[in-house]
């Protein structure tokens, strides 16, 4: 075999660092870690044989053919897999020395102790940059901070030498093959997150939220996510469905170089009983990634019981490498609790920094570790969605009830709003307990402690309650929370003025209809927390 004599790594010049304030010392650049130095090193081994694969018609067209089926969601192949194909596809001569020299080089990627798998990756190949039979070839560099780097081609005598030196800009124009490592995660039996349709801005609070027939409009919509109807209210009910409902970076820098290719970002949840979820979410182009990307996705059922009050969401962009572990230790502020458990990553990781997350935060609170800012959401739980009626098929029970033709006090929390005349649809009290002088009340037993904002009661059609007051349970004795005099209407929205948390809720009933003042009827019960 022909000894190849690698081009050594050529200082750019680059801009200076952004001058300091008068008075504050320049913060000194970060060292680049010696991992990342010996993985360009031996990259820089791959150079010419990859120059070489270019400037071949049938190998570039392969080259950029399986590029483009981004097998690995993003536009890369692994050297190892072009090899296979060219020559199973007898597109190369397989003796030919720089032939062999990527072969060696590629089964020989050994860094560290670590297989890496070398690939060539072609920024903004799907989105049409220009391509010409005259391929560049960078190296991915070792500093993940850099905003610019070397080219390189075959001159004249197809001797390797530096070409331009380009930035992001140049590679959103021009094609470029980038010498880099696959950042190949270890999923282990984690879960990957489904891909989200695009990127898009945070979504509004979207319309109100049409009513069924006969039943009044709500006065607001639950916040859509997605496919999601996240509790409206903004907050979280005790074993209700949480999810990660969008994120983004800080800044386009904030996780490497513009030659690294997409970014795939990974959220490990952590509570006071160990690791609750680790997700990994698809890969984001860097000029996307400061962009709400709207993913949705499941993370816990929140049980206080088992969880705590407070999860720890730990933030990773995936670089590959070495799996490793450590452990997390997080105290929330203000005397919270500490939040530690030990989590596996891999070692060319980049920490997207923690942040803790309440029970008692609103949904609707936006949080920012320092590089990755993100909003949860939550569904459903003890308290319902916000537009679920909690009375639904709650149990119910009343101070007396009408003997004959079926009226009973389940009828009121059945879920059947109708309006119907007659003991199938509704609970009347007995006869001869008047009301005016008696009141009579119906109960509604919710199981546990709920949280509620709005009644809407449901009479039979032709005999409506003209008078009742609105009563809770406030562990020692029921108190009047609202009332209504003087209604006429078969269905009346009773609106609290304040969150009203309570197991049991009663309608006491104070006078029927005119032409029937003895009797109240309570076909419907339906309680809301917005």
């Amino acid at each position: 075999m022909a000894a190849i004599v690698s081009v050594p790594l050529l200082a750019v010049a680059v801009s200076g660092p952004v001058a300091a304030a008068p008075g504050v010392p320049a913060a000194a650049p970060a060292p680049v870690p010696a991992l990342e130095l010996a993985i360009e090193s031996r990259l820089d081994q791959l150079l010419r044989p990859t120059l070489w694969v270019g400037a071949d018609v049938n190998l570039r067209w392969l080259v950029r053919n399986m590029a483009a089926r981004q097998v690995d969601g993003d536009t890369e192949v692994l050297l190892s897999r072009v090899i296979a194909e060219a020559e199973a596809s007898n597109l190369v001569d397989t003796n030919f020395p720089l032939w062999l020299e990527l072969k060696y080089q590629v089964a020989n990627f050994v860094v560290d102790g670590f297989r890496y798998e070398p690939q060539i990756y072609i920024p903004n190949q799907d989105d049409g940059v220009l391509a010409t039979d005259r391929i560049e070839v960078a190296l991915r560099p070792a500093n993940r901070s850099a905003q610019t780097a070397q080219t390189y081609w075959f001159d004249t005598y197809l001797n390797v030498a530096p070409l331009n030196v380009i930035d992001e800009a140049y590679v959103e124009a021009h094609e470029v093959w980038v010498l880099s490592v696959h950042e190949r995660a270890d999923y282990g039996s984690d879960t990957l997150a489904e891909p989200a349709t695009k990127a898009a801005p945070k979504p509004t609070k979207p319309a109100a939220k049409p009513a069924a027939p006969g039943k009044p409009a709500p006065k607001a919509a639950p916040k859509v996510m997605g496919a999601l109807a996240c509790n409206p209210t903004g907050n979280r009910n005790n074993r209700g469905e949480e999810y990660m409902h969008v994120w983004k970076a800080t800044a386009r820098d904030t996780f490497g170089t513009f030659l690294g290719g997409k970014r795939e970002m990974r959220l490990v949840v952590i509570s006071r009983s160990g690791q609750v979820a680790n997700i990994f979410f698809p890969k984001v182009k860097r000029k996307h990634i400061t962009t709400w990307q709207i993913v949705d996705r499941f993370l816990t059922t929140w049980d206080k019981a088992v969880w705590g009050d407070a999860l720890g969401y730990q933030w990773y962009e995936v670089n590959g490498g070495k799996t490793k572990s450590h452990e997390i230790s997080y105290t929330v502020p203000n005397g919270g609790p500490t939040i530690k458990t030990t989590v596996s990553y891999q070692e060319r990781d980049s920490d997207g920094g923690m942040m803790h997350v309440l029970h008692t935060d609103s949904t609707y609170k936006e949080y920012n570790t320092g590089k990755v800012q993100f909003q949860t959401c939550s569904v459903g739980g003890d308290g319902g969605t916000g537009f679920d009626n909690l009375a639904c098929g709650a149990l119910a029970a009343a101070s007396s009830t009408y003997a004959r033709e079926g009226y009973a006090p389940a009828r009121a929390t059945d879920c059947n709003p109708a309006t119907t005349l007659g003991g199938p649809y509704s609970w009347a009290n007995s006869a001869g307990v008047y009301p005016p002088t008696n009141p009579q009340w119906l109960q509604v037993d919710l199981g546990v402690n709920k949280t509620f904002r709005r009644m809407v009661l449901y009479t039979s059609e032709g005999y409506p309650i003209r008078d009742f007051d609105v009563q809770v349970w406030n562990g020692v004795t029921f108190v009047t929370v609202g009332n209504v005099r003087g209604n006429v209407r078969t269905s009346v929205e009773v609106r609290f003025g304040s969150a009203q948390t309570t197991r049991l809720v009663r309608v006491v009933g104070i006078h029927g209809p005119d032409r029937q003042p003895g009797f109240v009827r309570i076909n419907e019960v339906e309680l809301y927390a917005v």
